[in-house]
């Protein structure tokens, strides 16, 4: 049995009031149109995806191929953030198929829709932050977020090769944590999953055309076999660099919380302050932000009201900021990325310690 959220009815109550606020702020109309928006900046995202992988196969022959290849890797993030993640939730668009067709976009990155939601919504949505439960926050044991957490003696120099480990994130993704999946059956809320055969299919197959894309198909057209496997780093590297910034940024700075609970004990905080207690928002006056993480700045905004378009979160933020400050609720927002950053080696620096248990 996992662990539940207490019911507090005062808590109930002002989620409530913060939710019909919310709600009476947004009409149809204005949803429709950043619907609309986000569905043109989506074709547009994927059109320029597709586009840069065929001027990085026209270029494979020349050491200019690495332009492309680092560009792809920087729109893996957007693209997954403004497309697959807005599709998983169902606000890229009213009609289930379109969003279904959103999803694809985990297939061209190499992954599985079926298997990231099951980790986004089953786990880290249900369980935001709670150690055994969110898997976002179980990567690895190599890092040690938290005082509940054992203490290994290469913890205290987890604030220097942190940093060079981020770049590994997506070849750890790619190549380890999808195969992790396929064998784990229970994401979260305990509810044990049969994965479907036809899914596990679709899997291997974006693997292959990963390595079709990306190496095999360069190396067909270049005869530097050396370019091309460079390439193949250089994508994984910058993906996993720009998709670092986006982790680090909202559940795991010096502020968030990480619950460590029982199973068969009660969570400790209500919903709502569970939601506030362990996320944060960054750079929420920051347009570029907005659009290049597809609203993953507004992340509070994003957890307490995951149907809700992105183009509308800051009107939501403004919202809860003003709720939170008339009702003494704790509120995290950073400036920018490299506060973000700052925070985060902080909270490593002060778990590399055995004396923060």
């Amino acid at each position: 049995m996992k662990p539940g959220y207490p019911s507090d009815n005062t808590r109930l109550q002002l989620f409530r009031k913060l939710s019909r606020e919310v709600n009476a702020s947004i009409s149809s109309e204005v949803k429709d149109r950043a619907v609309l928006f986000i569905q043109l900046k989506g074709l547009l995202l994927v059109l320029l995806f597709l586009a840069t992988i065929y001027s990085m196969w026209i270029l494979a022959g020349s050491v200019w191929y690495l332009l492309p290849v680092f560009f792809l890797g920087v729109q893996c993030l957007p693209l997954v953030l403004n497309v697959g993640h807005e599709s998983v939730h169902g606000t890229f668009s009213a009609n289930p198929f379109i969003n279904r067709l959103g999803t694809g976009v985990f297939f061209l990155l190499g992954t599985s829709p079926y298997f990231w939601k099951l980790r986004h919504i089953s786990s880290h949505h249900a369980y935001t932050n709670v150690k055994n439960l969110d898997l976002d926050i179980e990567q690895s044991k190599i890092i040690r977020l938290s005082g509940g957490e054992t203490h290994k003696w290469y913890h205290r120099f987890q604030a220097v090769y942190m940093p060079v480990m981020f770049l590994f994130y997506t070849l750890n993704w790619f190549f380890y944590r999808d195969f992790k999946d396929i064998a784990t059956h229970e994401f979260g809320t305990g509810q044990q999953v049969k994965h479907p055969l036809h899914e596990v299919l679709f899997l291997f197959a974006a693997k292959i055309w990963h390595f079709l894309f990306l190496l095999v198909i360069p190396a067909l057209i270049s005869p530097h076999w050396g370019l091309v496997l460079t390439g193949f780093f250089l994508f994984h590297f910058t993906a996993s660099f720009v998709t670092a910034f986006a982790l680090i940024s909202t559940h795991i700075g010096e502020d968030q919380e990480i619950i460590h609970t029982p199973e068969d004990a009660s969570l400790p905080y209500s919903w709502l302050e569970h939601q506030l207690k362990t996320t944060a928002d960054f750079g929420t006056h920051n347009s570029v932000y907005l659009h290049f993480f597809g609203g993953f700045n507004h992340h509070l905004a994003h957890h307490l009201f995951p149907s809700v378009p992105h183009l509308l979160y800051p009107q939501v933020t403004r919202i809860i900021t003003r709720f939170c400050r008339a009702n003494d609720l704790p509120y995290y927002s950073y400036k920018g990325l490299f506060s973000c950053a700052r925070s985060h080696f902080k909270r490593l620096s002060k778990y590399s310690s055995y004396l923060n248990d």
